[in-house]
């Protein structure tokens, strides 16, 4: 059994995974309660992504007596041709090893919908290539809100509107239609360069944009557990290695 540890700033997930499938996974808010759920955990194989401090990183660490921690110097199954690996967010590298693990030797668009707007690419050869980054959907209402005098924060989603009748509806179109837009005319330019594209998406806030046709030429898969299948294949990569 493999055991995938994703640490990120406001959300930890820990996922058990067997012969390539997630068995099991939790979601923890509270670090406390994650570290008591995880010290009694057991696995044959252990990754840790984390964007957390050093010192917390190294707490989960010294849980296991042997674990992988995933940096730009971790050996990946695809080649990564971004400029500046060092500066590559865990997630992103992730997503690429994910689409690679999904469609290996094929053009594929991972989108992550999360804090940030994530798009990264991989191609037929699985070279990384790299991708975007704009703000995510609660980016957006807390931008309209910290920085003007008189908009509110919203936070209530609502996708399928297109013409605000009050200040809310205004900013609820405004700001999810942007980001329709923003990604169905992303994945047009990645379709006019790259034949038989797939397009995964993932992250989040993936639950609001589930029915949005984004595509005419190509299916959209959804995965909430993409990032952490890419996890999961890089740790058994080094494991083989």
């Amino acid at each position: 059994m493999n055991l995938i540890v994703d640490i990120g700033n406001t959300l930890i997930k820990v996922a058990q995974f067997e012969l390539g499938n997630c068995r099991n996974i939790e979601r923890f808010k509270d670090p406390s309660l994650f570290l008591k759920y995880v010290s009694s955990m057991s696995a044959n194989n252990v990754i840790l992504s984390s964007v957390r401090e050093v010192s917390f990183t190294n707490d989960v660490l010294n849980l296991f007596s042997d674990s992988l921690l995933l940096t730009t110097k971790t050996h990946l199954p695809i080649t990564n041709t971004y400029k500046t690996p060092e500066t590559l967010g865990n997630d992103r590298i992730a997503n690429a090893v994910g689409a690679f693990t999904a469609f290996p030797n094929q053009n594929t668009l991972t989108i992550d919908l999360g804090t940030c707007i994530k798009f990264d690419f991989i191609n037929a050869n699985n070279e990384y290539l790299g991708g975007s980054i704009s703000p995510g959907l609660k980016m957006r209402f807390n931008a309209l809100h910290t920085l003007t005098d008189n908009l509110p924060l919203i936070d209530d989603v609502e996708i399928n509107q297109l013409i605000g009748t009050d200040t809310t509806s205004s900013i609820q179109v405004g700001v999810c239609q942007g980001m329709i837009g923003e990604i169905t005319n992303m994945i047009r330019q990645y379709e006019k360069k790259y034949d038989k594209l797939n397009i995964i998406l993932t992250g989040g806030d993936l639950r609001w944009f589930l029915d949005i046709e984004m595509s005419q030429k190509n299916s959209i898969f959804a995965d909430e557990f993409h990032t952490l299948k890419g996890l999961n294949t890089i740790l058994d990569y080094n494991v083989q290695k």
